[in-house]
């Protein structure tokens, strides 16, 4: 089955154009429906679902409970399709992605969504149906921002049994296994909105059943301005029993509009309120007992002052009680002072305690903690978002206490912070030192977002992207030395090193290249001395045979052509010759061991070694020839024929025998072509919508105005018609490993 890439055409009708996301067993891609002429979603199913009758009919369900519901609320599925031994469903594109992008911004960026997804779940519920699987990446925006509820595998009637949750957004209910039921969308709904306002969902990172069944819902800290209503109306969503929720998804979208206009100005952050907005708190209402007190004890006095005066006698235990109401007033206005002097002190500590802690956390977060101390970092964090709340109610006491507790935990992180630099920066090195520089880019810029002046993370950035292009021009190198390049090689190397000194394979490059020349000069003295032995001049044969074992210190070789002269033995040249062979045998040098064996045949034509020596070495010197041949002209790999005739002899280098070191090397380096002549290369074709393009051999492609056709490496002839203007014939080379080449196909010359 052909692999899933731009340009694949489907059933001759759905032209695959990028994907566009991938879960665990499906893929969605953009694709272009020519019989409906618009862009599509296409989700691909694992392919085990074409035999799976069960699950066929499971989509097929899926697809027929999408067609109830009203299609400006819900992704609309136009069927579920086949072709080509795939199985996909066909949905609506919806150009704006997912919910999931408006995490942890301010409310009104998202509240029409918010609203449109209660909307769509007022629709699903009127149908008698429950999504069961309510989440961010399931609410679709289209180009103005309107949410449609998408995904709905898991919809089934109220009231069925269960079916699979979404591990975030699962209700206590659902996992408990109880049947379906609207209130497990409201508590998703609930959940959708504490992650829109927080960044995250309830309990994240550590999302477990125990917790969602038992454990309080984590304080709601929001990353942007959010009404207080709006959070109150999540927390409740999130209520462990559904009795405590709203009663239904109409009643839920009107609270949610409600507490929107309830907050119009006053969009605060709960961690960031204002003094007037403290006021208004519920601690708050506590604030008009001292003056209440006040006006007690000034009516008094003012009483006292003012009843008549009374003759001595009867009236005189009047006159007393008038005094002890008004010493009562008096005590209770000193202690509703006090009271207020302590309440006062307790919210002004709060206030400090507050104000040492944002700025802590503000210094962290700008360092980006999260990423390398998680875990107490977001300890800290809720720490401060539930002495907020504290603070929020009056509780000024806790809130100072716990804001304290998360300072602590602050600065226990920024205590670390040396060691965690220390430790980003040498990870960075190693990585360095073993070339991967994605991995060390990673460490650096940790390094450099703990401290942004630090010189060791930019100096290792900096040798990140010369060492990028240092391997680079060594690989290029590589390759010219494989070829036979020698001198573009060690230009190569060298300016590799000029790069940078430490780059991966240079300095060894540069002395296989000194070894190989310096084999070359001993192998032209050698065959210098047997010639001039050959023909009797002994004097220039010593020569040359001094000159060889000058550059090879210790060859067998040479040192036998010496002795000989030496001894006055008068060695004949076949002696020498099948010498001369057999030193290149095993020295992979087939060409010259080939040259040599003929000659010594010819002197010799009865020669047992000389006929052996043919035998062996005639086909290890084709089939060097043929590998050399191919790598010096990869292009011929670009066509079927050229790459069966490689791997035909990529097949008898593997079962050559010994020696076979450069053999192999070079075998390696052509089944490196052949991978680069079979990957794929983009061609990008840019046209005007109107000219009709086809590629020779290939297909046709229709008018457009960019698309992008991954090819085999080669030369193909892109051609564009249209009615009334000259045609347009392109040559188009696509070399192996390049980046993508664009063709521009415009019929523009009116005929």
């Amino acid at each position: 089955m052909e692999a899933l890439t731009p340009g694949l055409d489907l059933g001759a009708r759905y032209v695959l154009v990028r994907r566009i996301g991938r879960g665990g067993s499906a893929e969605v891609w953009l694709a272009t429906d020519r019989a409906r002429g618009e862009r599509v979603a296409l989700k691909f199913l694992d392919e085990s679902v074409a035999g799976d009758a069960a699950r066929l009919a499971q989509l097929e369900g899926e697809v027929a409970r999408a067609r109830r519901l009203p299609p400006e609320h819900t992704v609309a599925i136009h069927g579920l399709e086949r072709a080509d031994g795939r199985v996909f469903l066909v949905m609506e594109y919806l150009e704006g992605g997912d919910l999931g992008q408006l995490r942890g911004r301010s409310f009104e960026s998202w509240a029409r969504a918010a609203d449109g997804v209660a909307a769509a779940l007022e629709a699903l519920h009127a149908a008698g149906l429950v999504h069961r699987d309510l989440k961010c990446a399931n609410v679709f925006l289209d180009r103005d921002g309107r949410a449609k509820l998408g995904d709905f595998g898991l919809t089934a009637l109220a009231g069925a049994p269960p079916a699979g949750h979404s591990p975030y957004n699962a209700s206590p209910q659902q996992l408990r296994g109880e049947p379906a039921h609207p209130a497990d969308d409201l508590y998703a709904f609930g959940a959708l909105l504490y992650e829109l306002i927080s960044g995250h969902p309830p309990y994240y990172p550590e999302v477990t059943r125990e917790r969602v069944l038992h454990e309080p819902v984590p304080p709601l800290l929001p990353r942007g301005a959010v009404p207080s209503g709006v959070r109150e109306l999540a927390l409740r969503l999130l209520a462990k029993s559904p009795a405590e929720r709203p009663a239904s998804a109409t009643i839920a979208r009107a609270k949610l509009a409600a507490a929107a206009a309830d907050e119009a100005g006053a969009l605060a952050p709960l961690v960031h309120e204002a003094p007037a907005a403290r006021a208004a708190a519920p601690g708050g209402r506590l604030r008009w007992l001292p003056a209440a007190l006040a006006v007690a004890a000034i009516v008094a006095v003012v009483v006292f002052f003012m009843i008549p005066a009374t003759p001595r006698g009867g009236d005189s235990a009047v006159t007393e009680q008038a005094k002890l109401e008004a010493e009562k007033a008096s005590a209770a206005k000193r202690t509703a002072d006090e009271q207020r002097a302590a309440q006062e002190a307790a919210r002004g500590k709060a206030e400090a305690a507050r104000a040492a802690f944002d700025t802590a956390y503000k210094s962290l977060d700008a360092r980006s903690a999260w990423r390398w101390e998680t875990a107490a970092f977001v300890q800290a964090r809720d720490g401060g978002a539930e002495a907020a709340q504290r603070f929020a109610v009056g509780d000024f006491i806790a809130a100072t206490k716990a804001w304290e507790e998360a300072s602590a935990k602050l600065a226990a992180i920024e205590k670390a912070l040396p060691q965690r630099l220390s430790a980003a920066l040498e990870r960075g090195k190693s990585a360095l030192s073993a070339a991967r520089t994605a991995e060390a880019r990673e460490a650096f810029n940790l390094a450099l977002a703990m401290d942004s002046g630090s010189a060791a993370a930019k100096a290792g950035l900096a040798r990140a992207d010369r060492l990028d292009q240092a391997l680079a021009v060594a690989d290029a190198a590589r390759g010219d030395e494989q070829a036979g390049r020698a001198d573009a090689a060690e230009a190569g190397y060298r300016k590799a090193l000029s790069l940078d000194a430490g780059v991966p394979g240079a300095k060894e490059g540069l002395a296989r290249l000194a070894a190989s020349r310096s084999a070359d000069a001993y192998s032209v003295a050698m065959s210098r001395g047997l010639a001039a032995a050959a023909a009797g001049r002994n004097e220039e044969a010593r020569a040359a045979f001094q000159q060889a074992l000058a550059l090879r210190p210790g060859a067998r070789e040479a040192r036998d052509a010496i002795a000989a002269l030496e001894q006055g033995q008068k060695a004949t040249a076949i002696e020498l010759l099948v010498a001369r062979a057999r030193t290149a045998e095993s020295d992979e040098r087939w060409d010259e061991a080939l040259a040599a064996w003929r000659e010594a045949a010819s002197l010799e034509p009865s020669l047992e070694a000389a006929r052996e020596g043919l035998t062996r070495a005639t086909p290890r010197a084709e089939l060097q020839h043929g590998i050399d041949a191919l790598i010096a002209g990869p292009e011929r790999l670009w066509d079927p024929a050229g790459r069966a005739q490689a791997r035909s002899l990529l097949a008898a280098a593997a079962t050559a025998p010994n020696p076979r070191e450069r053999l192999a090397a070079s075998a390696n380096r052509l089944a490196q072509l052949v991978q680069a002549a079979e990957s794929p290369v983009t061609l990008r074709l840019e046209s005007d919508g109107l000219t009709q393009v086809v590629i020779y051999r290939v297909g046709q492609y229709g008018s457009f105005s960019t698309r992008e056709v991954s090819l085999l490496p080669g030369r193909y002839t892109v051609v564009g018609t249209r009615a009334g203007y000259r045609d347009v014939r392109r040559e188009v080379l696509l070399p192996p490993g390049k980046s993508p080449v664009t063709v521009v196909v415009r019929c523009e010359e009116p005929i």
